[in-house]
Order: structure tokens, then C-alpha cells, then sequence
């Protein structure tokens, strides 16, 4: 039997045009699930919705179509319903158009969408947003939906649309799929609103003091392709705080131990630079003024030395209002060590060798750095009586004369 087109008017013959393709009629799968019946249900309604002819005195398995009526000269693979040759389109003649539409689909407009979305939807930038994004492609495809019949159309038919929503329905279950799987980044959202969260993980009491401190050192900070700076920002002061190896950042953080151990150096020495101008000796009214009411009741105007230059081992043990202040010291000395246990652990040998053009090395950077920190919480020595001691520190200041600051050894 010859093979012909069952398009009406196309008197293409297999035998006679054979370098065309000429395709059956889809056929219904039913042994794939549902939505494999569904689907080729549906191209075979649309196939013959567009042949638009009475079949039914006659053997479908025996109706073809030849390869000229798709407008790439082939049709479409049955799960890439958005090509516009899922189903044939050009020469059709089985029923009338009295609107014709104003731009016919064409594959490269199809084919810059298609790659566009693929990009957009695989891409390690992807975002939320970008879905949005795919959307509008779509609308830049012109549709026209003023049709006599809803047998055969030769633009984007209401089929077509409808695959589209499927397709872009499909697309968002994929991308949430994505984002669940995706490690969290320690970025602003990570932190905001939970202070535990960042007193844990960096050592600073409030998400708001860390902002403010990330703001003061942002723009010294180094830059990089694989982090934001406030990640790389959080990274350095997690591997101060939790002493955690370059090795598990790199995990944590999704780079390479390399580029850990080269951002955590070069952010250390921005923020040494921005942040050892607040350690310094203060003057002597500022020690005045800012004394806590524990020093001055014991040593109002004395010098804590009393003229040596250091105190001698009978003295610390034998005086009590020095050791009723001492443990303020002592418990900022631990508070450091406990706050960053980098302090508290075995320093890398290259910490201590390495040392910038003031020979200042990178270890003495990192304690600068962690006493800094310290003081951007709250004071570790507490006041209870907060009025009490604002009046008591004013008389103290109206009526004090001038004291010896001892000099720094």
C-alpha cells in the first residue's frame, strides 16, 4: 500500500517524495503511569483537532503526515510540548481561518526561550525570582486567540498555552526542590532577628552590633567570586570563635582550603588595620571618668602601682582590695580566650612567622583583633545600681584632683 499525507490538499506520496519523513498518527501509551496517557492523549487530540477531518469510516493506524507540514521539517519530541512542532501547523486546509494571526511561532524564537529558561533554571546563581524572569520570556511570544475554529490554528494555540502553565508550574516544583537541597549560606538573612544565633557563631552579643561592625570594615575587606564579603566576613570570626579548621570551612562554606586560608588572611589584616586604633592607653581624664565604681572605691586616685613598676608577689597576696578587683582582670583575660577559642588552641607556626612591614605578626594581629571584639559587648563589670553610680562618679569627678597614670613597661 503507498504511503500518502492525510493533510487535505498535500498530494505527497512515499514513493514518490522520499526525502520527506512522514510521521503516524501518536498513539495512545497507557502502560507508562498516568501522566505518560495523558499526555500523548493529548497529542493526538491536538494532531487530530488539526487535521480536521471526518476519520471514522477509516483505519487510523493507516493516516500520516509528511514532514513539510512542521515547521522545522520535523515534529517534536513528545515531552517538549512548548516546541510549536508538537504538533503540525503549516498547510493545514481542513477548516477555515477567518482571523489570521499576526506572527507565525518560529523555532529560533522558541529556541532562544528554551535556552534562556535552561540557563536561567541551572545555573549556580539561580535565584527565586528567576521564574518570574521565564514568564515574561514567554509573553514576548505574540498569541492570538481570535479563531473561528478551535479545530486547527496555525499560531500558539490555546493547547500550546495551556503546556506552557504546565511546563512553568513544573519548572517552580523544581526550583523549590532545588533550594531545600541546597546548603544554607551564612548571609544577612541567616542572622537577622536571632542574637543567639550570632553570639554562638561569632562571638558578638546582638545581630545589630555585628552589623554595625561588618558596615565600619566592609569596604576593606577582600572580595571574592565564590563569597559576599559578609560571608567572608562571618567566616573569619566562626574560625576565631569555634577554632574550626580550614579544611571544615572550606566544607561549610563551599570553596576550596585554599581560598579559606587566603581570605581568612587577608581579611585579618583588614581588620587589624581598622580595628587597633580602639586599643589603645587612654588618657588620664578619660581613665577618670570611665574608671568602674569597683576600682575606685578601693583606689580612688592612687596609682594601682603605687610608683613601681610592677607590684611585688607579697603584695598581691597580702592586699585585700587588690584582690577583691583583680578578678575583674583576670575574667576579661579569660573572656577573650573563652570567646575565641583560637586563642585557647595550637597556633599555627606560620602565625607566628609571618609578620607584615611593621613586623607586627599575624598572631598579635589575631589578639588585637579578639580584644577588640570583647569590646563591642557589654562590660564585664556589671553595675547595679545604674543612677547610683552615674551621681557617685559625677562627685567623684567634681571633687578629685588630677592623678599619676603609671607608664606602660
Amino acid at each position: 500500500m503507498v504511503l500518502k499525507c492525510s493533510i487535505y490538499g498535500c498530494n505527497h506520496r512515499k514513493d514518490r517524495e522520499k526525502d520527506l519523513q512522514y510521521y503516524r498518527l501518536p498513539a495512545v501509551i497507557t502502560n507508562q503511569g498516568a501522566e505518560w496517557e495523558k499526555l500523548t492523549a493529548d497529542r493526538r487530540r491536538e494532531w487530530l483537532a488539526r487535521i480536521n477531518q471526518d476519520f471514522s469510516t477509516k483505519n487510523l493506524t493507516n493516516v500520516r503526515i509528511c514532514s513539510t507540514h512542521f515547521i522545522s521539517g520535523k515534529k517534536a519530541d513528545l515531552h517538549d510540548r512548548l516546541n510549536p512542532d508538537w504538533a503540525p501547523s503549516i498547510g493545514l486546509r481542513g477548516a477555515q481561518i477567518l482571523a489570521v494571526p499576526e506572527e507565525t511561532p518560529s523555532v529560533s524564537r522558541y529556541n532562544i526561550i528554551k535556552n534562556r529558561t535552561q540557563r536561567r533554571l541551572y545555573s549556580e546563581e539561580i535565584r527565586g525570582d528567576e521564574i518570574d524572569c521565564v514568564i515574561e520570556d514567554f509573553d514576548d511570544v505574540n498569541v492570538n486567540s481570535k479563531f473561528v475554529s478551535t479545530g486547527v490554528q496555525t499560531d500558539i494555540t490555546f493547547s500550546f498555552i495551556n503546556g506552557m502553565e504546565c511546563e512553568i508550574n513544573s519548572l517552580r516544583s523544581e526550583l523549590e526542590s532545588i533550594k531545600k537541597q541546597q546548603t544554607v549560606l551564612f548571609n544577612e538573612e541567616f542572622f537577622v532577628e536571632d542574637d543567639d544565633k550570632v553570639k554562638q557563631l561569632t562571638g558578638i552579643n546582638t545581630y545589630a552590633v555585628l552589623m554595625v561592625v561588618f558596615e565600619y570594615l566592609a569596604n576593606f575587606l577582600p572580595c571574592s567570586e565564590s563569597l559576599s564579603k559578609f560571608e567572608i566576613f562571618i567566616m573569619t570570626l566562626m574560625r576565631l570563635r569555634l577554632n574550626l579548621s580550614s579544611m571544615f570551612i572550606a566544607y561549610l562554606f563551599q570553596v576550596s582550603p585554599s581560598t579559606v586560608s587566603r581570605l581568612f588572611s587577608s581579611t585579618i589584616d583588614a581588620m587589624y588595620e581598622r580595628l587597633h586604633p580602639s586599643i589603645y592607653w587612654p588618657a588620664r581624664e578619660t581613665l577618670e571618668k570611665t574608671m568602674p565604681m569597683q576600682f575606685r572605691k578601693h583606689f580612688g586616685r592612687k596609682s594601682f602601682t603605687r610608683g613601681q613598676n610592677q607590684l611585688s608577689a607579697a603584695d598581691i597576696e597580702t592586699t585585700r582590695k587588690l584582690a577583691n578587683v583583680r578578678i575583674h582582670v583576670e575574667r576579661v583575660i579569660g573572656l577573650v580566650r573563652q570567646k575565641y577559642t583560637f586563642l585557647n588552641s595550637v597556633i599555627p607556626i606560620r602565625f607566628l612567622m609571618q609578620k607584615d612591614e611593621n613586623h607586627v605578626s599575624t598572631i598579635d594581629k589575631i589578639a588585637l583583633i579578639c580584644c577588640a571584639l570583647i569590646n563591642f559587648n557589654d562590660s564585664i563589670v556589671a553595675s547595679h545600681n545604674l543612677e547610683g553610680d552615674i551621681q557617685e562618679l559625677q562627685n567623684y569627678v567634681d571633687s578629685t584632683e588630677s592623678f599619676e597614670v603609671p607608664e606602660v613597661p
